[in-house]
């Protein structure tokens, strides 16, 4: 066995790695399928099991919008509505609130869409006291994989950008805010050249402010991909689970990345500039920024290019990543994400499932965990609570709402 890896016996008696970010309750309130749904939950890893459709998936995309962005599954904000032929137009609005408790005490977390309201943005609080999206990110992070996500390396350049954006928020809170309003700006300065008599000096604080976004943006990318490079060449030396997960190398290409390597960033900046300006009203030039940025990836294994790597494999490297992720935001901050793990357990075979299980068993914040059934976790090596959540067969007002008494908890069954 690895000696970089918990025996099974290790781990059940290990009391080192506590859980030191969890979430105690959660409740939630016309969001997906779930009418009213009111958790209170151990501080154990946590996996909910039941039939297809019966919203074991769109319990954790809750989780995953007390976090910033649009969440697991990117979507508008009507989306997340319950939808009921009883509602009328002032009782559209949804809600998630959940307790967690962080080593610097328990804090109240609150989001959803406000009754009345005109703004189809989400409303944030913290404890009780209204916030932006940005401040969620110094309280928590949360990481997740999806099956969607297993088709990332098969996907266009712009689908790493997001994935790579995504892990570079958990470093710079403001990243995320950067990267919206670099593409805001784009677009405006876009609108601004097709008008007659377009206003140059308009154009010129447009172009100024795209330049400062841009090289924030690649970075702050630089400095993620440095982090887990770094960490992955660290673990590949010391033989850190390689023999389950592959190590990847990451590497940013792309003008600015390479400019950003040799000089200052206010020099990279008049670069930028110069460029927009010179392709204002030629289209010959191109703009080089963080939207044209390519991601690579390879498997330090076996040398191999990510494209080149079976189907398989790019699930074992995907997971790889956001397990190395959280390791180093636990390493770099102390600060370990909580992990959401959407139905990747069945499409792993037993060896990789023991040592994915070591492996989230070892990490200091909750698991989450779906699946079909609980069967593929007898081999779990510690304490999971298992929630069983029945298929909701409501009537044809599609109408219903259950509490925690109606969820059959299973403990270390």
């Amino acid at each position: 066995m690895n000696n970089n890896i918990l025996s099974v016996k290790e781990i059940i008696n290990n009391k080192e790695y506590p859980n030191y970010f969890y979430l105690e309750t959660l409740n939630l309130k016309n969001f997906r399928n779930h009418a009213s749904l009111s958790m209170k939950i151990p501080e154990s890893s946590i996996l909910i099991y039941g039939e297809n459709g019966c919203g074991k998936t769109n319990i954790l995309e809750a989780i995953s919008l007390l976090s910033q962005g649009k969440g697991l599954r990117k979507s508008k904000t009507d989306d997340y509505l319950f939808q009921s032929f009883e509602m009328n137009s002032s009782q559209k609005t949804w809600g998630i609130n959940a307790d967690i408790v962080t080593p610097d005490g328990n804090i109240n977390i609150g989001t959803g869409l406000k009754e009345y309201s005109q703004s189809k943005s989400r409303i944030v609080r913290v404890n009780s006291e209204n916030c932006t999206q940005v401040e969620l990110e110094k309280i928590l992070k949360i990481s997740w994989i999806t099956p969607q996500m297993c088709i990332l390396f098969q996907s266009g350049m712009s689908e790493r950008r997001r994935f790579v954006d995504s892990l570079t928020s958990s470093l710079d809170t403001l990243h995320l805010s950067r990267v919206f309003k670099y593409k805001k700006l784009l677009r405006q300065r876009s609108n601004i050249i097709l008008q007659f008599n377009s206003d140059a000096t308009w154009l010129s604080s447009i172009e100024s402010q795209i330049s400062e976004l841009a090289v924030a943006i690649i970075a702050s990318r630089l400095d993620l991909v440095q982090a887990l490079n770094d960490l992955y060449q660290e673990e590949f030396e010391n033989n850190f689970l390689i023999e389950d997960f592959p190590p990847a190398e990451i590497k940013l290409k792309g003008e600015i990345e390479d400019l950003l390597l040799k000089k200052s960033a206010l020099e990279v900046e008049d670069f930028i500039k110069l460029i927009l300006k010179k392709s204002r009203f030629n289209n010959e030039v191109s703009i080089c920024g963080p939207h044209t940025s390519e991601i690579q990836i390879f498997n330090r294994k076996s040398n191999k290019h990510v494209e080149m790597s079976s189907t398989g494999e790019q699930k074992l490297i995907l997971i790889s990543i956001i397990l190395s992720h959280a390791r180093m935001l636990n390493i770099k901050f102390n600060r370990p994400p909580i992990l959401l793990l959407d139905d990747i357990v069945e499409h792993l075979d037993e060896k990789h499932r023991v040592a994915l299980y070591q492996e989230v068993t070892r990490h200091s914040a909750q698991v989450w965990f779906t699946s079909t059934s609980k069967e593929a976790f007898k081999k779990y090596p510690n304490t999971i609570d298992k929630i069983y959540l029945p298929r909701v067969l409501g009537d044809l007002k599609g109408y219903y709402d259950f509490k925690m008494e109606k969820i059959q908890c299973l403990r270390k069954s």
